[in-house]
């Protein structure tokens, strides 16, 4: 499948530029996935090729004695028919699948973890792939397979079982003029001649938007994968589980109303999604229920997304736009570096990343940028459609996302972690930022993403900033004493996961700008449930100074040392003093000298009290030293 002379992928400058603007096209888009394909391609091969593959007999599995006789009925289905090669080998999945194998053999760069397979099941996969690619082509083949628990995989399909109640089995799939058997230990399962409909003992992936119209490869829709063994990026195999029907039809119909969403407001993101992603993996995420979505996807699955279930079309609209953005930029550096190498033993520089509660290193920022400009876009395009409520709240996620777009962007290009490629490609965002940054906002929702913007900002250093401890007892001793503030050198990373709290703020305006009416039954329930926290960032996103000012202070009594509750206090009170100032713009120097005042035995002074008093004293946040590559 590899014969004869192998071409290099050439991306012209015009095509990088236009894949950065968010523009990128059908020449752009079939370029992405042949690499894509060609990678796989050669993973494959190597698989076949590699001495470890000899290891992996299995002790009973079928008619396929090797994996160079199972290439060999892949080459010849591809002969046969190719458009049904391209269909299991779009399948995610595979990919996914080949990765891990080849790292495990030794044949690539990231370790695995303690595989959970034995090898002969692992490269019996490869089996599936020819089974999988015979049956659609109509090629006439006895193929030994793997069955997990029973279940056998069908690539590009489905699963079949189970078949066996062990963990690990032998199953054969006969494809014949007739139709197609899967026979396993406990019985037989004859496959429907339309594999996308359900049948006892066979689960396909359910179509949950048909994308043909808007791209022409073969067997181009957007699939729910709940039964592959291979769907999670971080733990394989993986048993199927069963949606409930109700719970289903919740995917399908917010799903199918996000793609007729874009379709309408930004048929070139359709266009693109189409092309680009053909599997969603759901995830429990208990948050969700407070309006926010853990997707990802990962460069080893291209195609395949997992996020939780978005709370509405507009949201899935959003993220699904998101995550297409990152196959982008996943194929992207298939073809071209855009982040410098790391020297080695270098220590790899971290950063803000206002998108996230921990640091991030470059590669991470530049991914977080180019998928949030997509995001910034969609929200700029949606407030054309819509009114009220909606337009209000569409407004705020487009003025928080300009902002912190334009912020990383304007980071990137001040450091030296990006090629003259990344430079360009970055150049391309900073440059939509700078003309977003132009258009009118609301001034309720703009006043909000101003706040929600600063207070990110702000608890991020509290958390992962430190002040040096010997400095922050000389400025303590100094105020127990009454003495002016002496001075205080800049901070250092020191990341601290531990302390990362699930971001509230965020739902909560959204809340009050989206739905009024279920943002004042949340406030009453906070205030009935005495959650401090929640009922604290209620009170400050209506706008109730007093009510803030109270709850932030009862926050602040249970809570004495988090940070987030006296900066919120200053957000709250829309304070424009240099004592506010300087509290969000060097929390943890407040923070590192109010511990260290308690430490002494002392009574901690008030947040606001004690920046007043370090005015002057602090270094400014751009004189941060000795970091090694923070960037904030």
């Amino acid at each position: 499948m590899t014969d004869g002379r192998l071409d290099l992928y050439r991306l012209p400058e015009e095509s990088l530029r236009s894949i950065a603007a968010g523009d990128a096209g059908a020449p752009e888009l079939r370029l992405l996935r042949s690499a894509q394909r060609s990678h796989l391609l050669l993973v494959l091969r190597s698989l076949v090729d590699h001495s470890g593959v000899a290891r992996a007999r299995p002790p009973r599995v079928g008619a396929v004695a090797s994996a160079e006789s199972a290439w060999r009925l892949l080459a010849a289905a591809q002969r046969r028919d190719p458009g049904a090669v391209d269909v299991v080998l779009a399948d995610p999945m595979v990919m996914a699948w080949a990765l891990r194998l080849l790292r495990r053999l030794g044949g690539a760069g990231r370790g695995v973890a303690s595989p959970a397979a034995p090898l002969w099941a692992d490269v019996g996969q490869l089996y599936a792939l020819a089974a999988a690619a015979a049956l659609r082509a109509g090629s006439e083949a006895v193929v030994g397979v793997p069955a997990h628990r029973g279940v056998v995989w069908v690539p590009g399909a489905g699963v079949v079982g189970p078949l066996s109640s062990r963990r690990w089995s032998g199953a054969e799939v006969r494809v014949a003029a007739d139709g197609a058997v899967v026979r396993g230990e406990s019985g037989e399962v004859r496959l429907p001649r339309d594999l996308g409909a359900p049948a006892p003992g066979w689960r396909p992936l359910p179509v949950l938007w048909d994308a043909a119209p808007w791209c022409a490869e073969p067997g181009a829709a957007l699939r729910l994968d709940t039964v592959t063994p291979y769907r999670d990026f971080e733990v394989s195999p993986r048993a199927p589980v069963r949606m409930p029907g109700r719970r289903s039809g919740l995917w399908r119909e917010r799903v199918a109303g996000a793609c007729a969403l874009l379709a309408r407001e930004s048929p070139a993101d359709t266009a693109r999604l189409a092309a680009l992603v053909r599997v969603l993996v759901p995830r429990a995420f208990a948050a969700s229920t407070r309006g926010q979505v853990a997707s990802s996807s990962s460069p080893d699955a291209f195609g395949a997304v997992t996020l939780s279930l978005p709370y509405d079309e507009a949201q899935m609209a959003a993220t699904l736009v998101h995550e297409t953005r990152h196959q982008q930029l996943n194929a992207l550096l298939g073809l071209v570096p855009l982040v410098r190498e790391q020297e080695a033993g270098a220590r790899r520089p971290l950063h803000y990343a206002p998108w996230r509660s921990d640091p991030r290193p470059a590669h991470g920022l530049l991914h977080g940028v180019f998928a949030f400009a997509g995001v910034t876009r969609f929200w700029r395009l949606h407030r054309e459609f819509v009114t009220g409520d909606e337009a209000r709240r569409a407004d705020f996620e487009f003025a928080v996302f300009r902002d912190q777009v334009r912020e990383v962007a304007t980071a990137l290009l001040a450091g030296g972690e990006l090629t003259a490629a990344g430079r360009l490609f970055v150049e391309e965002i900073a440059g939509a930022a700078e003309r977003w940054a132009k258009e009118d906002v609301l001034p309720g929702p703009s006043r909000l993403a101003a706040r929600y913007c600063a207070l990110r900002r702000a608890v991020w250093r509290a958390r992962h900033l430190e002040l040096d401890g010997a400095a922050a007892r000389r400025a303590a001793v100094a105020r127990v004493a009454g003495l002016p503030a002496p001075p205080l050198p800049g901070s250092r990373l020191r990341p601290r996961p531990d302390a990362i709290r699930t971001d509230t703020f965020g739902h909560v305006v959204r809340l009050r700008l989206g739905t009024p009416d279920a943002f004042a039954r949340r406030w009453r329930e906070a205030d009935a449930d005495r959650d401090v926290v929640i009922g604290a960032e209620c009170a400050s996103v209506a706008g109730d100074v007093d009510g803030a000012a109270r709850r932030y202070a009862a926050w602040t009594a249970v809570e004495p040392h988090d940070a987030e509750a006296w900066i919120g206090a200053a957000l709250a009170r829309q304070d424009r003093s240099a004592a506010a100032a300087l509290l969000l713009e060097r929390p943890e120097a407040v923070a590192a000298v109010r511990r260290a005042m308690a430490a002494l035995g002392a009574e901690p002074s008030a947040p606001l009290e004690l920046a007043d008093w370090l005015r002057g004293a602090v270094a400014a946040p751009g004189g941060d030293s000795g970091q090694s590559g923070w960037s904030g």
